[in-house]
């Protein structure tokens, strides 16, 4: 348990999580990078995969107050002064058991990625977690090393094959539902996924789901007919993507409609006047893309959703989005931009230092901004997008600092 010793290093995802990515391979959490021996949730156990060798490693580390590597993300994110997910899910830990809750035993937080079934083929995104990336990036990259897309599409069912109706994972999964105090559903898209569904409803069947808290992330385009399960769940946690608003939203979340967005957005409100325990959150997934436009994206917020809570992800990979990689032009012309933000605002006390920091101790990388603007403009072209229309400031402070 945390202390005054390791409470620099002690995480509760260390200790009682696991996640498990598209591929169905394991690691500790989200921010986690994949470690040597990589089991998966597919071939071997959940149980296997949570106590392998190099997640032992990992806790006892972490528990004598050493910084494992693998936690690298949240170190840089901390070493800014941003709240990392090390932190954050601390101190929910913490208070739950200070308000009486019990201790986690073993797996009690299990974060899954349900293959990559998705409607959209967000910007950050590709074929992992989006199966409506794969003809795009077979057609750019892929046609040369398949006879065929559906050579390639074979191939891709990596990504998937784990979650499917078939997979053992599911069985396996129904039996360790008992000791679960939350569940956290990626995608993919997480609501296109009919065995999460039918494990919910095993969980209500079971008197497990009164136990269990449920967490989200949906791309804000698809609101589901089974959505009254979800009020047999001790907490309901709706994180909905909003990378951009109008325009924006439609450039990177391709082809989601910001219209159909917001209906999504208002079927959430009145759902949840219906809920016992709800919190309802935009995500917004700050990049190399849409850093520039984030005083827009605050401001519809603030204007429209304030009853909706927020919060700042960044992406961290591929590299080239990352909004530390930013040249010294781009960088400080992006920072002023933030900067006009409302001081007053609660976005820019509780989170817009940290974002500012974390760009100030990236280190400019030119190589991996030209990869950016590559990406950008192949995805333009294949889309029948602009950057420039959509972004036309943000283009014309990049012009300036290539002059």
């Amino acid at each position: 348990m945390i202390d005054d010793t390791n409470k620099q290093s002690w995480c509760v995802n260390a200790e009682h999580a696991m996640s498990g990515d598209n591929t169905g391979e394991t690691k500790i959490c989200c921010m986690t990078r994949f470690m040597n021996r990589r089991l998966s949730i597919g071939r071997e156990t959940i149980q296997e995969n949570f106590n392998q060798p190099d997640f032992v490693e990992v806790r006892e580390a972490l528990a004598k107050g050493e910084r494992h590597d693998v936690c690298k993300l949240c170190w840089e994110e901390e070493d800014a002064g941003r709240m990392s997910k090390r932190l954050r899910d601390n101190e929910k830990y913490v208070n739950m058991i200070e308000q009486g809750g019990k201790p986690f035993k073993g797996l009690a937080k299990f974060e899954l990625n349900l293959g990559n079934q998705c409607n959209l083929k967000c910007r950050t995104c590709g074929p992992h977690s989006s199966s409506t990336w794969l003809k795009e990036r077979f057609d750019r990259q892929e046609k040369d090393n398949y006879t065929d897309f559906k050579g390639y599409a074979k191939e891709m069912r990596k990504f998937s094959k784990w979650y499917e109706s078939d997979s053992p994972f599911w069985d396996d999964f129904d039996n360790n539902l008992e000791n679960i105090n939350q569940l956290d559903f990626y995608g993919g898209e997480p609501f296109m996924s009919e065995k999460m569904w039918g494990t919910l409803r095993k969980a209500v069947e079971l008197d497990y789901a009164k136990n269990i808290e449920l967490h989200y992330a949906t791309n804000c385009t698809k609101w589901p007919d089974d959505v009254e399960i979800l009020k047999e769940f001790r907490h309901l946690n709706l994180n909905f993507s909003i990378d951009g608003v109008h325009d924006g939203f439609n450039y990177m979340r391709y082809p989601g409609d910001w219209g159909e967005a917001e209906v999504t957005l208002n079927k959430a409100r009145e759902f949840a006047k219906t809920h016992p325990d709800i919190h309802m959150s935009w995500i917004i997934t700050l990049s190399t893309i849409n850093i520039h436009n984030l005083p827009e994206i605050i401001a519809e917020y603030e204007e429209k959703y304030s009853d909706f809570g927020i919060f700042l992800n960044l992406v961290h990979s591929p590299k080239y989005y990352n909004i530390n990689i930013l040249p010294d032009g781009i960088k400080e012309g992006v920072i002023e931009k933030i900067e006009s933000i409302p001081k007053d605002s609660f976005v820019w006390t509780n989170y817009l230092p940290g974002v500012i920091q974390y760009i100030k101790n990236g280190t400019p990388n030119i190589g991996l901004w030209k990869q950016a603007m590559r990406e950008i403009k192949w995805q333009d072209t294949y889309r029948e997008q602009s950057f420039k229309d959509v972004y036309p400031e943000y283009h014309q402070l990049i012009q300036d600092v290539s002059k």
